[in-house]
């Protein structure tokens, strides 16, 4: 099964995060995942998920330039791309690939997937920056 997204999907999988990691603003995209995080920090709706997440995060703005870097987690290959301006920070999220366990063989092309994702460069990943996050931010 593909998670590749239409491309308006894509242009708007993004969260807006402001300096202490509170969701800010959730783009159209991403809306029935993290509309219910609105107004509270990330990591207390998904605490596992700081280790993975934070690092990257915290280079976005360490650096103050975009910041591209896969993950894994909940089944789920993504890339990130988070991109700082002033004390806010856009992250995109790209679906790579998701497993899928109907069956071993399923399991097993899903596992696939998701490693040759996870080890692809980020360039052959992603698109350039989506206008519609950047004008959330301030």
């Amino acid at each position: 099964m593909s998670t590749q997204p239409h491309r308006d999907e894509a242009s708007t999988a993004y969260v807006v995060l402001d300096a202490d990691d509170r969701v800010i603003q959730v783009g159209e995209g991403l809306r029935d995942r993290l509309s219910p995080f609105l107004g509270h920090v990330l990591w207390e709706h998904m605490s596992d998920a700081e280790p993975l997440f934070g690092p990257g995060l915290d280079e976005a703005r360490r650096k103050g330039s975009q910041v591209e870097f896969p993950v894994f987690y909940r089944g789920r290959a993504e890339r990130l791309r988070a991109v700082p301006a002033g004390d806010t920070l856009a992250v995109h999220i790209e679906p790579l690939a998701e497993l899928d366990v109907t069956t071993l063989g399923t399991l097993k092309e899903s596992l696939l997937r998701v490693e040759a994702a996870l080890s692809a460069p980020a360039s052959e990943q992603l698109g350039p920056p989506m206008p519609s996050s950047l004008r959330a931010l301030p």
